[in-house]
């Protein structure tokens, strides 16, 4: 995951090489580089070999495997290429975004389609949502917008046939897109307000068909065959366990082939079988052998899975598992359960029913506290309540609901095929989902049940439970002094945070000596919105666009930022003008920070307007340059300078020539009349104009500003072709560097007395191989 780039194929045989050489005296070397050697080889045959030019439409044929997302007139879809580039090593998959599709369509069609071709690369900001990477791990290499499609085949496989048959078998029911997911894995008809729900509560494992549901089939098949055999065919050799060790392999693989064989699902599915495998064949290994193995598989066929959360949740669990038992079977009260022969039936039961209980307890509580950890690390929060939810519903699935929703399922299914009505089935399964639903919904109305954490708190976290398992697991008395000190940053961080809740004010104050300020530029594709940060509190300016009820970059990128750096109080939120990607998430953020004043000429309840005047904001100063009278359009936007006594940013909004000219008019008359340096549009960090548009940064006002840095707010290939090349052209004859945030990810510049640091998200923050990937099959290194 924090490899920096792959290695280039041409120099692939010299590995091979050194890897041959020493693989006896150096295994762990030898075994690193044939496996960073397998991923780079990997990765191009996922990518293909010459699919990396630009091209304006591209002409495939490809399969549907799955309906990601569906609106009125609007569907998102996943397909599987069908091409010559190694059909049977990888899955190469596109996700297209179609506009008015025909009403037919569904996974397991075959088409041709026109599409209009989007690299993969997604936004990238501090605590937002990683898409590129996530594509990646799915083995998605590509976007596109599907301009024309021809039907091919309507070959749709048993399980597609199944699901449609299903829906409306389902649809009377309430609980319909749960039971949907748990008899299927498709998870298409589930709501945003069900995710969250499951989210939330630390329950969304329970839908995902993986070790869980694969081990409760397989365990009761094992049960009633092994009950069935034994009674009526009873024999000394080991056929009938064989017998029964296969047909619970076989009813795993088929609720696998149900599931659709995600990526979860094949993972456990391939633990199952290597359990099962060393079963069959009476061979003696311990479980962390059989792990090892298991991962080994998996990453031998699939290396790019360990992008996945899912592939750190799915071995985290298994380990915390395997760690509780290794415990607990050494404990005496379990070893003693086969020595109390003569006290009876009753008093033998009680004891390994208190043992069970002690067990589940015990692993309930580790995984809470693992899982949420990794949770934290990957999502930025963790379940509250999902000790308590699991403690409930875990055995209420192995026990009652997943048995109960196969069984209706193999009745449906029998029925079917003989032409019987099926109405009715499903209804002790909807039954049985009620409690589920009831327990999803009420922790809906706990404002605690998800804890969202700064990255702060997450490194507290991380420490403070590695010095607790060492603590348990490690005798040493040395070895426990490190508990303290590892349980020390968790606590200043609790404190610290808590102390600022209770009196904001006086800590502020107190905070007020540090010199030290950032300017983070956001990612938010064409737009702009700008964080500035000063002893843990924040400024915005504007907001990134808004697209209907359900996407707004505010929701995406910037409440996340905030929350991952740890800043909880704004002071100000200042909007440059009225478009969309300016301030389409202002009521959004207004909504979440209602103590911070509102710096715009747009809406009469702004506390501040945007005339030309100065304010301070700790050691900092705030300067609103322009408009001198409100105007609309880009002209008008509020330009603002924020400034120490070493350093300054520029922010500019939309402005154009005409706006440029003022401000430079305004600038030589200021300093005709011996306004001090502070006062003037001199500036070490320029927000380019406009998106660095040809109708804005003339060279008057870049002479005036005479940045260090200029930084580009467009994103990565916009349709406007932002930043023009001539402007940037003009920056450079200046010698003033500059940066494209579309490209880089989010820009961090940090302000302390006279040193300026810039950060970078793909350079700096994350500088790894899958943040590099622009489009297919290429890697093009950030300017």
């Amino acid at each position: 995951m924090f490899w920096p780039s792959l290695v280039n194929l041409y120099i692939l045989p010299f590995l091979i090489v050194v890897v041959i050489t020493a693989c006896r005296r150096f295994p762990f070397v030898a075994g690193g580089l044939l496996a960073i050697c397998w991923i780079s080889v990997f990765y191009s045959l996922l990518m293909g070999w010459n699919t990396g030019e630009r091209v304006a439409t591209l002409d495939i044929e490809g399969e549907i495997i799955s309906l990601v997302q569906s609106n009125s007139d609007r569907i998102s879809v996943d397909i599987t290429l069908i091409d010559s580039i190694s059909p049977h090593i990888v899955h190469r998959k596109l996700r297209l975004y179609w506009q008015q599709p025909p009403p037919e369509v569904s996974p397991g069609q075959r088409w041709l389609f026109s599409i209009k071709p989007k690299p993969i690369t997604s936004i990238l900001n501090q605590g937002g949502f990683n898409q590129q990477k996530h594509l990646l791990a799915k083995h998605i290499i590509g976007k596109g917008s599907v301009k024309d499609a021809k039907l091919l085949a309507k070959n749709l496989s048993y399980r597609e046939n199944l699901i449609a048959r299903l829906k409306p078998e389902l649809a009377v029911y309430p609980s319909h897109a749960l039971l949907l997911a748990l008899l299927t894995g498709d998870k298409s008809l589930i709501t945003n307000k069900e995710w969250q729900q499951l989210r939330s509560t630390g329950a969304g494992h329970l839908f995902a068909i993986s070790g869980l549901h694969l081990s409760v089939v397989s365990l009761w098949l094992l049960l009633i065959s092994q009950r069935v055999l034994y009674r009526l065919f009873p024999i000394s050799s080991r056929r009938n366990w064989l017998l029964c060790l296969a047909f619970s392999a076989s009813g795993a693989l088929f609720y696998g082939y149900l599931a659709g064989f995600s990526v979860s699902t094949q993972r456990a599915l391939i633990m199952l079988l290597a359990y099962i495998c060393f079963s069959a064949f009476s061979r003696h290994s311990s479980s962390w052998e059989r792990l090892l193995y298991a991962l080994f598989i998996i990453l031998l066929f699939d290396p790019v899975s360990i992008l996945s959360a899912s592939f750190w949740l799915s071995f985290g669990a298994l380990s915390i598992i395997l760690l509780t038992v290794s415990r607990y079977d050494s404990r005496k009260p379990i070893t003693k359960i086969s020595k109390i022969g003569s006290t009876g039936m009753i008093k033998r039961s009680v004891i390994r029913l208190k043992t069970a209980i002690l067990v589940f307890w015990s692993l309930q509580w580790r995984l809470t506290i693992a899982l949420g950890v990794i949770q934290a690390i990957f999502f930025q929060g963790m379940s509250l309540i999902s000790l308590f939810i699991n403690l409930i519903l875990v055995p209420w699935f192995s026990l009652v609901l997943i048995p109960i929703c196969l069984l209706s399922l193999l009745i449906f299914m029998l029925l079917s095929q003989l032409g019987m009505s099926v109405s009715g089935v499903f209804v002790l399964a909807a039954w049985a989902m009620e409690p589920v639903v009831a327990l999803l919904n009420f922790s809906e109305n706990l404002g605690f049940a998800w804890l969202i954490l700064s990255d702060e708190l997450i490194a507290g976290l991380i420490l403070a439970s590695l010095g607790c398992y060492l603590m348990f697991n490690i005798k040493h008395k040395y070895w426990r002094l490190l508990l303290p000190v590892m349980l020390l940053p968790l606590i200043l961080s609790v404190v610290a945070n808590y102390a600022r809740s209770l009196d904001k004010a006086s800590f502020a104050r107190s905070a007020l000596d540090n010199k030290r300020w950032q300017v983070h530029l956001l990612d938010v594709g064409q737009g702009l919105s700008v964080v500035i940060e000063h002893n843990r509190r924040g400024l915005i300016y504007d907001t990134g666009a808004r697209y209907g009820e359900h996407f707004s970059y505010a929701q995406r990128a910037l409440e996340p930022f905030l929350l991952s750096q740890g800043i909880i109080d704004i002071d100000y939120i200042i909007i440059s003008h009225s478009d969309n990607d300016h301030a389409g998430g202002v009521g959004l953020i207004s909504k979440a920070y209602p103590k911070a004043l509102l710096v715009s000429d747009l809406w009469s309840f702004s506390q501040i307007d945007c005339r030309p005047k100065q304010f301070s904001w700790g050691k900092l100063k705030i300067e609103l340059l322009a408009p001198k009278v409100a105007l609309a359009g880009n002209n008008g936007s509020c330009v603002v300078k924020v400034s120490d006594d070493f350093s300054s940013v520029l922010l500019t909004g939309d402005i154009e020539k005409q706006a440029e000219r003022a401000l430079v008019n305004m600038n030589a008359q200021q300093q005709a009349e011996g306004y001090s340096q502070s006062r003037n549009l001199a500036s070490r960090l320029l927000v380019a104009p406009h998106h660095g548009s040809d109708t804005s940064s003339t060279t008057a006002f870049i002479e005036a500003v005479s940045p260090e840095l200029v930084v580009f707010p467009a994103g990565f290939r916009n349709r406007y072709g932002f930043p023009k090349k001539e402007v940037v052209e003009r920056y450079q004859l200046q010698r003033i560097p500059s940066i494209t945030v579309g490209q880089q990810g989010q820009v961090s510049v940090l302000f302390h007395q006279q040193t300026m640091k810039v950060r970078t998200y793909r350079s700096d923050f994350a500088p790894f191989w899958y943040n590099q990937v622009f489009r297919f099959g290429q890697i093009q290194n950030p300017e």
